[in-house]
């Protein structure tokens, strides 16, 4: 684990987020602690930008795909490697948060978005 992973561990948390309208009150401090991670930047730019509804399956595929385009080496990203860190670290944490909804036994993302994260987008 990172030492940017560890200082994670005393973020706000809410969990079982509403089916209707509601914006998690996120400091500016937990939103740049939790966008400090590019994977986890990318994957919030990602899901404000679609439908806000995905698999797990297909975020990986569209992740792996814009990380072999931005990345000089020649080594793809390896996608069971990505997907295994998407179900443990990095939707678990965004969930935690209130951004997203993860329901691992179906593998479905559904972003919730936050206007302070969303504004970093446009």
């Amino acid at each position: 684990m990172s030492d940017s992973e560890k200082r994670l561990d005393n973020i706000e948390t809410v969990r079982n987020h509403p089916e209707e309208a509601y914006e998690p009150k996120l400091s500016s401090e937990t939103i740049a602690r939790v966008l400090q991670n590019q994977r986890r930047e990318t994957i919030c730019r990602v899901l404000s930008n679609g439908s806000n509804v995905t698999t797990l399956d297909e975020l990986v595929d569209t992740l792996v795909e814009l990380e072999a385009n931005a990345s000089e080496a020649e080594i793809e990203p390896n996608r069971e490697s990505m997907s295994i860190q998407l179900h443990h670290v990095h939707l678990p944490l965004l969930e935690d948060i209130g951004l997203i909804a993860y329901e691992n036994r179906c593998g479905t993302v559904r972003y919730w978005g936050h206007s302070k994260i969303d504004g970093l987008f446009d």
